[in-house]
């Protein structure tokens, strides 16, 4: 008998040692794979903010030779030297862009290549620009836009494009994979901790509430990032880059399915008036008054962007006919005025110039709305200001309009 109960006692003193010795190599298990994935997830926290730069750094590049574009563009048809500041703007700031791009590349082979060839191509359109610019200095301003129509410069546009178009999409694949991975992980790492947590219940009680915590968090940093992403910080109207997507979103599957829309390109007239005598404070409280007065006037189903300085964008995905335009573009004009008078009372001319398009009767595609329309608009601003101007691509034969030569 008694050795039969210290034989029992024995088996139930090793049935305790094993189970405590499983929980004890279950927590420890658990704990280092805990460890493991949180530190494979910060490693894909890192390689997605080291995407984001390259992301970020890699618009820029094309932002600043897009602002130096469009200053020698303005300068080459008007001759006024204002436009010659978003051309040095731009030129002053690739260098230091360009050489960020450099660094955050440095760890991918691939990515330098790409980068190398991005330079060698903004170096040569910066020349050009250049040289059409000393051209039109000089006087010589009929071979200064022969060269530019040369397309000697899209050519290099066209190359560079290609290279960062390539970067783009490799670090957006690689930003893609870096966040699947990290979601992954993180539902691996939560099953093996519910696992775990079945032993024991207070663990299990805390895993719930991390595990609702961490992902409510995600959900939120990510939420944030897409607003961020998509939304005017000074105005919280749309970005540049949610209305190109909007753009994009409106090409047809097919031409039967395409409906006629028009892009409303505005410059705000006076705006560098009150910047440079009141300063940046009140030239961001201008804009801001002015984005809430075009908005108030804006077509619910239609989209207003701010595309960036004084510049916005309006989009109507569905206008029927050119009077619809005209009297929104008036209206547009008629609350820019009354935002100029109240906050100003006449010491300011503020007012806006407008550039109107539409496809697919005056541009060939969704795409080239903005270009014809931004076209539009400097011949707006030419016309006297504070009013609108209808473009069309070159080689339509549209009597009323401006001709896109670029």
């Amino acid at each position: 008998m008694l050795s039969r109960l210290s034989r029992s006692a024995n088996a139930d003193r090793n049935r305790f040692v094993t189970l405590y010795a499983a929980i004890v190599v279950g927590l420890l298990v658990a704990a280092g794979m805990f460890l493991y994935e949180a530190r494979i997830i910060v490693d894909d926290g890192l390689r997605d903010e080291e995407a984001f730069a390259v992301l970020g750094a890699a618009n820029r590049v094309l932002h600043n030779l897009e602002n130096a574009e469009t200053g020698q563009r303005g300068y080459l048809l008007t001759g006024d030297e204002s436009y010659l500041l978003p051309y040095r703007q731009g030129v002053h700031d690739l260098d230091d862009t360009v050489l960020h791009l450099q660094r955050v590349v440095a760890n991918d082979e691939k990515s330098v290549e790409l980068v190398q060839r991005i330079e060698h191509s903004k170096t040569d359109k910066v020349t050009e620009l250049a040289r059409s610019i000393e051209l039109a200095h000089s006087g010589n301003r009929a071979a200064a836009i022969t060269l530019v129509q040369t397309n000697e410069g899209r050519q290099y546009m066209d190359s560079l494009r290609g290279d960062l178009g390539q970067l783009l999409n490799a670090w957006r694949e690689k930003r893609r994979v870096a966040t699947r991975d990290a979601h992954v992980r993180l539902v691996y790492g939560t099953a093996a901790l519910a696992a775990v947590a079945v032993f024991v219940c207070c663990l299990l009680v805390y895993t719930l509430f991390i595990q609702r915590r961490a992902f409510a968090r995600v959900h939120a940093y990510s939420a944030a990032l897409d607003l961020e992403a998509a939304q005017d910080s000074l105005t919280g109207l749309p970005n540049r880059r949610r209305l190109l997507a909007a753009i994009d979103a409106l090409a047809p599957s097919s031409p039967d399915d395409f409906q006629r829309t028009g892009l409303l390109y505005l410059d705000i007239d006076g705006f560098k008036s009150v910047n440079d005598a009141l300063g940046h404070s009140a030239g961001d409280a201008l804009l801001r008054r002015l984005a809430e007065a075009l908005r108030a006037a804006t077509p619910e189903q239609d989209m207003l962007a701010r595309v960036g300085g004084d510049e916005f964008v309006l989009l109507a995905a569905d206008c029927d006919d050119d009077e619809q335009l005209r009297e929104l573009a008036g209206r547009l004009i008629a609350r820019v005025r009354e935002v100029g008078d109240k906050e100003y009372g006449g010491r300011f001319q503020i007012g806006v110039s407008i550039g109107i398009a539409t496809c697919p009767d005056r541009a060939d595609s969704v795409a080239q709305l903005l270009d014809v329309a931004d076209t539009a608009m400097y011949a707006a601003k030419q016309a006297g200001r504070s009013t609108y101007r209808f473009g069309t691509s070159a080689g339509r034969g549209v009597s009323n309009v401006v001709k896109l030569t670029r």
